[in-house]
């Protein structure tokens, strides 16, 4: 599929992909990606092809890295050109029906400019709420360089808070958010856990939580519950938005949950060498 450019402002090109849609649907299904190895600004879930949807697949790359689709050296002219594409796609396509979604990095990007844009159907796997502490060390510190100029205490405060703020500050409760996480992603407990709260006002928030030996970390997730991703798609081409509730799939949940979480694993296995 041919890339394309959208030149949001001099010296401000969003890349993006997009598919016209099939039949007579009239649903547009809006694709924000993770962050990815080797490239980590590769596009997401290309195997959507065969979907009926109008889909728009937006590149997180500016200058060879990802930027959360939100700034570099904290200027955010990124976010206002992304939010620009969206706009004009759904200006030109006057779709009855809009979704958006993104695991990781890209799931974080699809609650925010889902609910900035009114976007009431979203799908989120395993997101990152703390954005700046996420990128401000570890493997991704280039990036976050790239973003915050200086990894500051506030610069780093300003992106912990731009997501959860905009989540806060949403009057529109009428929403089907899909959040799916798991507790056997090493980030649950820092990342998803103590921000579940923020979704409580919503009449159709769903949660869906995986324990499976088939899922051993975060990047696991997505692809496991990939079948339920897809349904939730289809039943968006036809209006359709289910309410689901609270889920947990996967065969493992007679476990000890808390035992299964890797960074209490980790715990354990040092107690016990102190022991020893």
């Amino acid at each position: 599929m041919e890339e394309r450019i959208f030149k949001a402002k001099p010296g401000l090109n969003i890349h993006y992909r997009i598919q016209p849609p099939k039949y007579d649907c009239q649903h547009l299904l809006i694709v924000m990606s993770g962050f990815n190895i080797p490239d980590p600004t590769i596009y997401d879930f290309n195997m959507l092809t065969h979907c009926r949807s109008a889909i728009l697949w937006i590149k997180d790359d500016f200058n060879g890295l990802p930027a959360y689709y939100l700034c570099n050296n904290m200027n955010f002219d990124i976010e206002q050109g992304v939010s620009m594409l969206i706009d004009a796609t759904i200006s030109v396509l006057k779709p009855k029906y809009h979704s958006i979604l993104g695991a990781s990095k890209g799931g974080s990007a699809s609650l925010y400019y889902g609910i900035k844009h009114k976007i009431k159907s979203i799908i989120s796997c395993v997101p990152q709420f703390r954005l700046g502490s996420y990128v401000a060390s570890g493997y991704w510190e280039h990036v976050g360089k790239a973003m915050m100029g200086v990894a500051s205490p506030n610069n780093i405060f300003i992106l912990d808070r731009y997501l959860s703020s905009i989540i806060k500050q949403d009057r529109v409760s009428e929403r089907h958010i899909y959040l799916f996480t798991s507790p056997q992603d090493k980030q649950f407990l820092d990342e998803v856990k103590p921000h579940l709260p923020l979704f409580e006002k919503y009449s159709d928030f769903n949660l869906i939580e995986t324990c499976s030996p088939l899922v051993t970390q975060h990047t696991q997730v997505t692809s496991y519950n990939l079948n339920l991703i897809l349904s939730l798609i289809y039943q968006f081409e036809e209006g359709i938005a289910p309410k689901w509730g609270h889920i947990r799939n996967g065969s493992q949940w007679h476990v000890d949950i808390d035992k299964m979480n890797p960074e209490n694993v980790r715990q354990e296995s040092t107690q016990q060498s102190l022991s020893q």
